[in-house]
């Protein structure tokens, strides 16, 4: 073929004239045109990015989402590292949490329970306003984790609707690190024949401390209600940590 069968169109492409007895030219010499995308290339993972998904799994899932289309190789090592990191942090948790349990659990007691009994005919008097002090005659073990807990006294009343009503005073010690109330640090039930009160609502103006924040290292007296049932069956008090993993509890008995 001579020089002169060849003609160039506008993508730089070099074809032969057509054969007369062809309906297509024949291209040869194709060079790609300059101005077309190219395809994305596959990387190697970055190191930095997965030690940083590692230490933090949150980052980790940030470059996941934003790199898992231009960069899949290190969106998926650092998506890997993140929740393997995650997994890990659980199970320390787990571990650490279990070994506190353990260490902190009473040698002495077979139940995980401290139980407190208030003796009427040594630690109560009865008034003439259906008052009843309730001391306790076990000061010793009234620690729930970093929480200490005392049933000090116990007062018949009416709530707001007229129905009888106890009034149990607490005598709350926060031993934690930071401010927190009584009825968020601990759960303290009242039952009667083993069936659970119901916390009363009293129509007296009473600051009872419940929802107050206490600071850390502070003892303060918090009071709450319960409708009784009778005024002649005793009430169970139990105490209890809202959040841990340990069963213990304070059971104190309030002979009414």
């Amino acid at each position: 073929m001579s020089e002169n069968n060849y003609q160039q169109n506008g993508q730089n492409q070099y074809y032969q004239n057509p054969d007369p007895q062809q309906n297509q030219p024949q291209y040869y010499n194709q060079v790609p045109n300059p101005g077309a995308p190219m395809a994305p290339q596959e990387e190697k993972a970055s190191v930095g990015l997965a030690i940083l998904s590692f230490i933090i799994p949150i980052a980790g899932l940030i470059i996941f989402l934003s790199y898992r289309k231009k960069r899949p190789k290190t969106a998926k090592v650092s998506g890997i590292c993140a929740l393997v990191s995650f997994i890990l942090g659980i199970v320390s948790f787990a571990i650490s949490g279990n070994n506190d349990v353990a260490t902190n659990a009473p040698a002495t007691t077979s139940d995980s329970a401290y139980t407190q009994t208030v003796d009427e005919t040594q630690t109560t008097t009865q008034n003439d306003d259906n008052s009843v002090q309730a001391e306790s005659d076990n000061a010793n073990d009234n620690t729930l984790g970093d929480y200490g807990c005392v049933v000090k006294s116990a007062t018949v009343t009416k709530d707001w609707t007229g129905e009888d009503a106890v009034l149990i005073t607490y005598e709350f010690t926060n031993n934690s690190s930071d401010a927190i109330s009584f009825d968020v640090a601990l759960d303290a039930r009242a039952y009667q024949d083993g069936i659970g009160l119901e916390t009363a609502i009293l129509d007296e103006d009473t600051d009872l401390w419940v929802d107050v924040d206490i600071k850390p290292g502070v003892t303060k007296e918090v009071r709450k209600a319960y409708v009784l049932r009778d005024t002649t069956t005793p009430v169970e008090i139990e105490v209890s940590e809202w959040i841990s993993f340990s069963d213990d509890k304070i059971v104190t008995t309030v002979e009414l």
